[in-house]
This record gives C-alpha cells, sequence and structure tokens, in this order.
C-alpha cells in the first residue's frame, strides 16, 4: 500500500467513514480539533514521524499530508534535531478551570493513571531517559499549585531537575504470579495517595517482575497536568523518544505549542481586556424562567467526611440504533453538529423532569482554539487545557424536532465569546466588583461533555495496556456536586452516561431524566 492510500485508511479509521472523497478537505468532511490530533498521532506512529499542526491545517488533505510525511522522512534522514530547551521555573495565574475544580472536590484527589505491560527486553533506563525527553518538552507535566505570600493560588513551573522525585522501581521478582496483581494495585495505590498539588504531580513506576513475565510501566498524573488531548501528545512522544533511545539515535519530539505560562497570561490579559465588552451582555440577560437545580427531599445517606463524599452515582443509557443512524446522517449530510441535538433534547428534557425554562450548561471543551485570542492556538501544548463555558438554553417559542435544533445552534453560536467572558470575568478580573456580580449570575445546571467517536479517543501507544488494577486513589467530591453528562458517539451507538452526587438523588430520578432525553432525541430524529 503507497503512503496515501494507508493515509487515507487512518483518515477512514479515525472519522468512522468508509471512503474519503478525492480531494477531501480534512475539516470539510467533518474532521474535529480532537480527530485532527488524533490522525496526526496515527500517522506518527505509523511513520515514526512528527507531523506539525500548523504545516498541515492550512491545506488539510490528502495530497498535503503525503507532503508532510516526506519531508519529515527527509529530514529524520538528514539527521535534523528537534531537541527542546526547557524554560526557567516560573509561576502564573490559575485559569478558570482550577477555580471550578477547587469548587467541586478535593484538588489533591483527582489523578490519571495508565499501567503498560513491557517484556523483558524493555529497559529501564530506555523508559525512564523517554520520559525525562518528554518532561523537558512540555513544560504542562512540571507544574505545581502552590499558594503565595497572601494565600492565593498559582501554577508554578518547575525545572525539570527541580521536581521531586518522578522515577521510581519496584522488584516484584519475588511475588508469587497469584499474588502480582494484588501487589501491583497496593503499590500503585500507594504512588496515586503522594501525588499532592503542592509537592508533585507526576510519577513513572517501573515494576520488574523478573524473567518471561516482563515488567510493567505505571504513569500516574494529576489531573492539572493533562487533558483527553494532552494524553495523546504525551503518550505519542514518550512513544517516540523510546523507540529512537532503543534504536541508539537522537530523540527528536516536535516543537511543543505555546507554553502553559504564556496561555495563562493570554487568557488574564483576555479578563482585563477584551471579556469586559461582553459584561454588558451577562448584566442585561432576563433569568425569569431559571429555576435551581431540584434536589430529592430524601436522597442516599452517605458517610461524609471533612465535607466530602468518596463516590459517586452513575446512570447511563443507550440510543437505539435507527435513531444513532439519523444522528450521524445529520452529521455527514447536512453537517449538523450531533452535540446541538442532543442539547435540544436535553433542554426538553430538563424543562419537564426540573420545572426550569432555562437550562444552564457547563460545557466542558478543550478550549484549544479560541478566534477572540490572538496566537492562542495550543494544539501541541501537553497540560490541563480544558475550559468551560456555561451556556443558557430556552425555548420560549416552544418550537419541537429540527426546529429547536436550530434555534439551539443559533444560541450557542450567539454567546460563543461571551461564554468564554463569563468564566475569565468570574475568576480572573482584578476588580472585585466585576467578580462579585458575575458570582451572582444564575449557576449551572449541569456538566456537559461531548465525545465525538471512538476512534478519535482511542490510545494507540507502543506497550499495550496491563489487565492488573493500578490503585483508585483517593478521590473526594463535595456533597453538592452538580450532575455532569457524558455523551459518546462511538460507531453506531450513542451512549449517554450521568454521574450525580447519591446525597443530593436516588438513582431513579437520573435515570428518569435520561429516559427523558433519549424520549426527546427519538422524536427529534425519527419524526
Amino acid at each position: 500500500m503507497d503512503i496515501q492510500e494507508n493515509l487515507r485508511a487512518i483518515w477512514c479509521k479515525v472519522l468512522d467513514l468508509d471512503e474519503i472523497p478525492a480531494g477531501a478537505s480534512f475539516t470539510d468532511i467533518g474532521g474535529s480539533s480532537i480527530q485532527l490530533i488524533a490522525m496526526l498521532l496515527h500517522v506518527g506512529n505509523a511513520y515514526q514521524v512528527e507531523i506539525a499542526i500548523d504545516d498541515f491545517i492550512g491545506d488539510p488533505t490528502l495530497a498535503r499530508l503525503e507532503q508532510c510525511v516526506r519531508q519529515q522522512q527527509a529530514a529524520a534522514t538528514d539527521g535534523a534535531p528537534t531537541a527542546a530547551t526547557a524554560p526557567d521555573a516560573d509561576t502564573f495565574p490559575l485559569l478558570p478551570v482550577h477555580y471550578w475544580l477547587f469548587e467541586r472536590i478535593d484538588v489533591n484527589h483527582y489523578n490519571v493513571g495508565h499501567l503498560y505491560r513491557l517484556t523483558a527486553q524493555d529497559q529501564p533506563q530506555h523508559l525512564r531517559a523517554a520520559i525525562g525527553a518528554v518532561l523537558r518538552q512540555h513544560d504542562g507535566l512540571r507544574i505545581l499549585l502552590r499558594r503565595d505570600d497572601a494565600g492565593q493560588w498559582q501554577q508554578q513551573l518547575q525545572t525539570p531537575d527541580g521536581m521531586a522525585s518522578w522515577w521510581h522501581e519496584e522488584d516484584l521478582q519475588a511475588t508469587p504470579e497469584h499474588l502480582l496483581a494484588e501487589e501491583i494495585n497496593r503499590i500503585c495505590d500507594g504512588y496515586q495517595a503522594r501525588i499532592r498539588v503542592e509537592e508533585r504531580a507526576f510519577s513513572a513506576v517501573y515494576f520488574d517482575l523478573g524473567g518471561e513475565r516482563g515488567a510493567r510501566l505505571f504513569v500516574l498524573l494529576h489531573h492539572i497536568l493533562i487533558d483527553n488531548i494532552s494524553e495523546k501528545i504525551l503518550f505519542n512522544d514518550i512513544a517516540s523518544a523510546y523507540r529512537a533511545l532503543r534504536a541508539g539515535q537522537p530523540v527528536r519530539l516536535t516543537a511543543a505549542g505555546r507554553r502553559v505560562g504564556d496561555w495563562a497570561r493570554l487568557l488574564h490579559d483576555h479578563a482585563q481586556g477584551p471579556a469586559l465588552a461582553h459584561y454588558a451582555y451577562w448584566q442585561a440577560q432576563n433569568w425569569d424562567g431559571y429555576r435551581p437545580l431540584p434536589a430529592d427531599p430524601a436522597p442516599a445517606s452517605l458517610p461524609v467526611a471533612d465535607g466530602a463524599i468518596a463516590a459517586l452515582g452513575f446512570a447511563s443509557r443507550s440510543l437505539s440504533s435507527a435513531a444513532t443512524t439519523r444522528l450521524i446522517e445529520l452529521q455527514r449530510l447536512q453537517a449538523v453538529d450531533p452535540s446541538y441535538v442532543v442539547m435540544a433534547a436535553l433542554q426538553q428534557a430538563f424543562h419537564t423532569w426540573s420545572g426550569s425554562e432555562i437550562l444552564a450548561l457547563a460545557m466542558v471543551h478543550n478550549g484549544r482554539i479560541y478566534q477572540t485570542i490572538p496566537d492562542a492556538n495550543v494544539l501541541q501544548t501537553v497540560g490541563w487545557m480544558i475550559n468551560y463555558a456555561t451556556l443558557y438554553l430556552r425555548n420560549p417559542e416552544q418550537l419541537q424536532g429540527v426546529a429547536l435544533v436550530e434555534s439551539i445552534v443559533r444560541q450557542a453560536k450567539a454567546v460563543q465569546d461571551d461564554a468564554l467572558s463569563l468564566t475569565c470575568l468570574k475568576y480572573m478580573n482584578r476588580d472585585a466588583a466585576v467578580r462579585e456580580a458575575m458570582a451572582r449570575l444564575p449557576l449551572y445546571h449541569i456538566g456537559f461533555n461531548f465525545i465525538p467517536f471512538a476512534s478519535a479517543s482511542t490510545e494507540e501507544f507502543i506497550f499495550e495496556r496491563a489487565s492488573e488494577p493500578c490503585g483508585e486513589g483517593e478521590k473526594w467530591f463535595s456533597p453538592e456536586i452538580k450532575p455532569f453528562m457524558n455523551v459518546l458517539l462511538a460507531g453506531q451507538q450513542l451512549k449517554l452516561s450521568m454521574g450525580f452526587s447519591p446525597c443530593m438523588y436516588a438513582p431513579s430520578t437520573i435515570e428518569a431524566l435520561l429516559d427523558g432525553v433519549v424520549a426527546q432525541l427519538e422524536t427529534i430524529l425519527l419524526s
């Protein structure tokens, strides 16, 4: 298979399409920013090259991608270096999502851990050096949260040599096979508990199992370091560095994107200037019809330690295959974003469920491209770049079906800039009066996260995922945490899941809301 045909197959996989039209643009045939990064990582793994987004996005076609691959292969042959110089220590403002995190859970217990299976040929010195190169490349992996002299939280960047010890080796050669999984889980759980945003936020643990049993690699990060896009960039870079070191070659990594400190300062400056242009918009809104989130009169009685609970409830529902097929058709044939269809159904179901005419959604998004902030493209940046923006959705005309979806699209697009300004003004503006006024706006009802396709979120790493559990850490949530909905569109199935506080809701209450959303989706899509 020649390069372009292989690239075409990768596009089909990432976009979940059977074929790619000749001369098609990746973005014009439905490729999202998440799928774009996933596609470039697949290409990088296939050809052991690093394609920068900026080199491709101006002409996002298969022909241009083939050209990029051939250029990178030629550069690798010529030995062109792409080494990064780690910046000095630095301190910069929090992002709005950090404040949101503080409101929801104990900030010290929000970890992401991955356990991988290694062979006896995978040497720890190569792994350590590969991860060390990536830590130098991406400053977002070296961030801690610390209080300044005034007691205010700040992000603090460490130098690579200034980090708390992050590489650890565990000898389990003498552990019997039947106790191995339990011992790995116990040790990983201990590392999970040691993650503290003021002291350490990253660890890598090499488990030597002995002989043919091989080894395990445990990579552990606090969530302040990484989001789902960053995760792909991180593990792709580790794989690239590891392959080079194992082959005795120099490490070449794609230049990192805008650094996290630069992004934080850009957003902070935006809060003092351009975001203020939207202040009048928020103060002029009519909140008639808004009702607070209802709670069950007698939810579950759970133990609460220091004002927090250790477990959330979860409920899920799936859309019928016929309705999901129609949803995919709308996206492919009419360029209708499926997330807006789900929002329309949720708005109707929520109105019936709660009595509120306004649905306030906290839209969780990766926030990596902003038209309103010059030079804010952080698509190649590793860090916790997630932002959230509250959308207040209404249906005063009592629209139904496609007409309602069109109304939701107009509402969402009309306030895109204002949505970013809400969190900037609420958390980052220096004027206390502005922050207080923004804090008085109605609170969001439900968190919302739409994941477009399984193929876009699947990590293909150089190592296989291990089957053993790798610890839970301790996750403590506020008893009053708001419900949050994750929507996954994977293949021919749309799955809705909702996390919630058992101190606020019985499972049957949340299930009733999800049943209402599914019923509305079926009506919109099949009527």
